[in-house]
C-alpha cells in the first residue's frame, strides 16, 4: 500500500497483499478472508492539542488504478494509460473516470478462534540506500579481487553490461545477485507493451554443441515468472518504470519489446530488504574466503523480507525454520537484527500448538507439522543467539516457556521412539552427491540434545532451579543413549562412518567419551583426507563441521577446507567452468542439477560465517568481557591465511581486531595483534603458539616487553599477563583502548 497525504487529501494506492497470494497459492479451501481489503486510521494531534481522525469508510471514493495486476512471485502489469496526474491533491477533478463507492466488508478476524489485530514491531522493508546503514569503518584491503557488487555503494546497482543475442531483447547484467527491481527509462508511444524478466543466470549452454542462447534462465524459478509488463502512456518527454508491489531475485534482466534502444544509463536496480545495519566487517589476506564473506552478506540480506526466507526469487520465498536457525549466528554477527528475530519469534509461537510443537515454515505454509528437529531448533536456537549478541536476559524470560513445551513435545515423540527411531523429514539435507546421507534419526538426534542443552544454559541464567536439575538428567540420559545406539565400537566410529555422524557427535558437550574421542577425530579426519581432502556434509553437520575441527587441534584442515575451490566445496561456487557465484547456492552441485530445487541465492550454507568471527578473528562474547583468540594456522600453512581485519559493533561500541603474520610486517614464527577495545568493556586476549610445540619467548605491548620467557611476567600495574606452560597460551587481560602486541614464539 502506497500512502499520499496533502492537506486534507488521503490518497491510496492498494495492491493485492503479500497473504493474500500465499492463502490463494497454498491453502486447499479458500475462505473469506482472502480478498484484499484495506482498514485505515489517521490521529492527527494539531499545535493547538486539537485531535483529528480520518478514517476509511464510505465517504471514499475508489477507482481501477494503473496496477492491473501484482504478484510478489510473477511481477505486476501497469498499464500507465489510467495514470491521473495530481490525483491525490485537493480539488482533483476526473471526468474522464468512474470512481465508485467502496463496500464495505467483513473483517478478516475471526472472532471464534480468540483472533486479534497486533502490531509487528519489525523493521520496515526499505529502498536502496535507505535499507542499510553501517556501524562500521569500511576498508577496501584485500577487497579488490571480489567478484561482485560492494554492500556500500548506496544500495543501487547499475548494469555492467548490455547485449542484444536476439533482436529486439535487451539483456542486462548487474554483476550481482540480489533483490529488489529496476528503474528503466523508456521513449515511445501510447499504448507499447514492454516485458521485463528476471533470472539469476543466464541459460546453460548445451552440451552437444556447448553453446548458450545467452538468455535468462527461469526453469528453475518454476511457477513464479518473475515478469513485469509496463504499457506506456506515451509521455513525449520519456517515461519511468519502476514497480511498487512486487520484488524480484535476479542477476540478469531481459527487456522485450522496448520502442527505444537501451543503453547502460537507462538502467538502475535498487537493492531492497527489510532495513537493518551493517555490525560486522570481516575480511582476509585469502582471496577465497572474502568472496565466501561477500556471498554470505548478500545472500543473507537478499533473504531479509520481514521475514527469514530461504530463497527470493521462486515460487517459495518462505520461512524455513532450519534456513533461519542454520544462519542466526551469522546473521547477528553481520547485521543488526535484534527487532528482526524478536518479530519472527513472536510469529513463531503464535502458531505453536498446545502441545508445544511448531512447523517446519512460519508463517505455515509448507513442511510438516510438528517440524523436522532441525528446524524445530529455530526457536530456541534463535532465543539463545539473540542472548549472546545482545545480553537480554528478558528475551530468555519471555520465550523460556515456550522453548520447554517445544522441547517436551519432542521428548513427548522420544518416548515413543527412543533415539534410534527419532522423528525426522529432512535429514542432513542436501548433501553432495554421490554422498549418500548419514544416520536420519541420528541427525534428529543431535537436534534434539542441542535444545535440551540450550534450555539448561537458559534455566541457569535464569536461576529454574526445577528446569536446571530435569534437563540435566535428561540431557545425561541422552548422551548415554546417543553413543550407545549409534556408536559401533568394533568399528570406531558413529552410525555409518559418514563424516556428518562423527561431527554430530563431537559438537555436542559429553557425548563422545574421553577415552575415544581423539579416536573418532583421527577418524573424522582420514575420512576428509580419503575424500581428497573434501566434505561429504549438508547443511546440518557443515555448519558444525568447522568448529569441530578447530576445536579438537586441526584448524590447518579447517582452513584447508574453506580454501578449497574444486567440488564440492564453498569455493567451487565461484571457481568452475559455468557460473561465478555472487551469492551462495542451495546445491553444492548447482550447474549439474535440473530446475525443480536450485537456487542460487540460498542462506542454509551461510552458517559458516559465524565461524570466521569465532575462530578466525577470535572473537567470543561473555557476559562481563569478550574473549579475543584469533585460531592461528601452522608457521608452514601460514600462506593460506597470514592476515585479517575484523570489526564487530557491539552495544558498548566498536572491536577492532587485526593481525599479520606477513613477514613484510614482523618477522617469522611471530605475530603482530592490534586491538581496540571500547569504552566500559573488558577483554582476555589468548595467544596461540604458532606451531607445534612452540612456546612464546617474548611478548610486547608497543614499546614495553611486558613478558619474556628469561624475565617472566613484568611487574606493570598496566598488564596482566598469564603463560599458561601446559597449553602454551599466552593470556593478557585489558580493559578498554587500544593495543598493539607482538609475540613472538619459539
Amino acid at each position: 500500500m502506497l500512502l499520499v497525504l496533502n492537506l486534507a487529501m488521503v490518497g491510496i494506492v492498494k495492491n493485492s497483499i503479500y497473504y493474500h497470494h500465499i492463502v490463494k497459492r497454498f491453502m486447499v479451501k479458500l475462505t473469506d478472508c482472502c480478498p484484499p481489503r484495506l482498514l485505515f486510521i489517521l490521529n492527527i494531534v494539531l499545535e493547538n492539542t486539537q485531535e483529528i481522525q480520518i478514517c476509511s469508510d464510505q465517504t471514499w471514493s475508489g477507482r481501477q488504478g494503473s496496477i492491473l495486476h501484482d504478484s510478489i512471485y510473477n511481477g505486476e502489469i501497469i498499464d500507465a494509460r489510467y495514470e491521473r496526474s495530481h490525483w491525490s491533491e485537493v480539488d482533483f477533478h476526473d471526468r474522464l473516470s468512474l470512481w465508485l463507492t467502496p463496500e464495505i466488508m467483513p473483517s478478516p478476524i475471526d472472532m471464534n478462534l480468540n483472533g486479534q489485530y497486533t502490531f509487528q514491531d519489525m523493521p520496515p522493508i526499505r529502498v536502496g540506500n535507505d535499507a542499510l546503514h553501517s556501524e562500521i569503518n569500511i576498508s577496501s584491503e584485500y577487497m579488490n579481487e571480489i567478484i561482485g557488487a560492494s554492500l556500500y555503494d548506496g544500495g543501487i546497482l547499475k548494469p555492467i553490461s548490455v547485449s542484444t543475442p536476439v533482436s529486439g531483447i535487451h539483456i542486462f547484467d548487474l554483476g550481482q545477485n540480489m533483490v529488489g527491481w529496476c528503474r528503466i527509462h523508456f521513449h515511445g508511444s501510447r499504448g507499447i507493451a514492454v516485458q521485463i524478466r528476471h533470472a539469476e543466470i543466464l541459460t546453460p549452454p548445451v552440451i552437444s554443441t556447448r553453446k548458450s542462447s545467452e538468455l535468462p534462465y527461469v526453469e528453475n524459478l518454476r511457477s513464479a515468472t518473475q515478469a513485469d509488463i509496463y504499457i506506456l502512456q506515451g509521455d513525449a518527454n520519456g517515461e519511468l518504470y519502476e514497480p511498487r508491489f512486487t520484488v524480484h531475485g535476479f542477476r540478469y534482466i531481459s527487456v522485450f519489446g522496448s520502442p527505444n534502444s537501451l543503453s547502460l544509463n537507462d538502467v538502475e536496480c535498487p537493492v531492497v530488504h527489510s532495513e537493518t545495519t551493517v555490525k560486522g566487517y570481516f575480511t582476509t589476506s585469502n582471496e577465497v574466503i572474502n568472496q565466501i564473506q561477500h556471498n554470505i552478506q548478500w545472500s543473507q540480506l537478499n533473504n531479509l523480507m520481514s521475514i527469514p526466507t530461504d530463497c527470493p526469487q521462486r515460487d517459495e520465498r518462505k520461512g524455513w525454520l532450519g534456513d533461519a536457525s542454520l544462519s542466526i549466528n551469522e546473521a547477528l554477527y553481520n547485521f543488526d537484527l535484534n527487532k528482526f528475530y524478536i518479530n519472527f519469534l513472536n510469529l513463531i509461537i503464535d502458531i505453536q500448538r498446545k502441545d508445544g510443537s511448531i512447523p517446519d515454515t512460519v508463517p505455515f505454509t509448507s513442511g510438516s507439522y510438528p517440524a523436522d528437529p532441525n528446524w524445530g531448533t529455530a526457536l530456541p536456537t534463535i532465543v539463545w543467539q539473540l542472548y549472546r549478541h545482545y545480553q537480554d536476559r528478558a528475551i530468555l524470560q519471555t520465550y523460556h516457556k515456550h522453548i520447554r513445551a517445544y522441547i517436551e513435545s519432542v521428548h513427548s515423540d522420544y518416548n515413543k521412539t527412543g533415539l534410534i527411531k527419532l522423528n525426522y523429514h529432512y535429514g542432513d539435507w542436501v548433501s553432495p552427491p554421490p554422498h549418500p546421507m548419514t544416520n536420519v534419526h541420528l541427525i534428529s538426534s543431535f537436534a534434539f540434545l542441542h535444545d535440551v542443552y540450550i534450555l539448561i544454559n537458559i534455566s541457569q541464567i535464569l536461576a529454574i532451579d526445577e528446569d536446571i536439575k530435569v534437563y540435566s538428567e535428561l540431557y545425561q540420559q541422552l548422551t548415554d543413549e546417543f553413543h550407545r545406539v549409534f556408536y559401533t565400537s568394533s568399528a570406531g566410529y558413529y552410525a555409518d562412518g559418514m563424516q556428518a555422524a562423527q561431527i554430530l557427535a563431537l559438537a555436542l558437550p559429553n557425548v563422545v567419551p574421553n577415552e575415544i574421542r581423539q579416536y573418532v577425530v583421527e577418524y573424522l579426519v582420514k575420512n576428509i583426507h580419503d575424500q581428497g581432502d573434501h566434505i561429504t556434509t549438508g547443511i546440518i553437520s557443515t555448519a558444525q563441521l568447522f568448529t569441530v575441527l578447530s576445536d579438537n587441534g586441526y584448524h590447518d584442515l579447517s582452513v584447508e577446507l574453506i580454501s578449497s575451490i574444486t567440488y564440492p566445496s564453498y569455493g567451487y561456487m565461484f571457481n568452475n567452468p559455468y557460473e561465478n557465484a555472487t551469492t551462495l547456492w542451495e546445491l553444492w552441485d548447482a550447474p549439474f542439477e535440473g530446475a525443480e530445487m536450485n537456487s542460487r541465492n540460498h542462506i542454509m550454507f551461510g552458517s559458516i560465517g559465524s565461524w570466521f568471527y569465532t575462530h578466525l578473528a577470535g572473537i567470543e562474547y561473555q557476559s562481563d568481557m569478550i574473549i579475543i583468540r584469533p585460531r592461528m594456522v601452522s608457521e608452514r600453512k601460514k600462506y593460506l591465511l597470514d592476515r585479517i581485519h575484523c570489526q564487530i559493533s557491539t552495544l558498548y561500541g566498536l572491536v577492532d581486531v587485526s593481525y599479520t603474520r606477513n613477514e613484510k610486517d614482523t618477522f617469522s614464527n611471530s605475530i603482530l595483534l592490534q586491538i581496540t577495545i571500547p569504552s566500559n568493556m573488558k577483554a582476555k586476549i589468548i595467544f596461540e603458539p604458532l606451531f607445534p610445540h612452540a612456546q612464546c619467548v617474548l611478548l610486547t605491548e608497543g614499546d614495553k616487553i611486558i613478558w619474556s620467557d628469561v624475565q617472566g611476567n613484568i611487574n606493570d600495574k598496566d598488564y596482566d599477563v598469564l603463560y599458561n606452560s601446559d597449553t602454551k597460551l599466552m593470556v593478557v587481560q585489558i580493559n578498554s583502548g587500544h593495543y598493539e602486541y607482538q609475540a613472538f614464539w619459539s
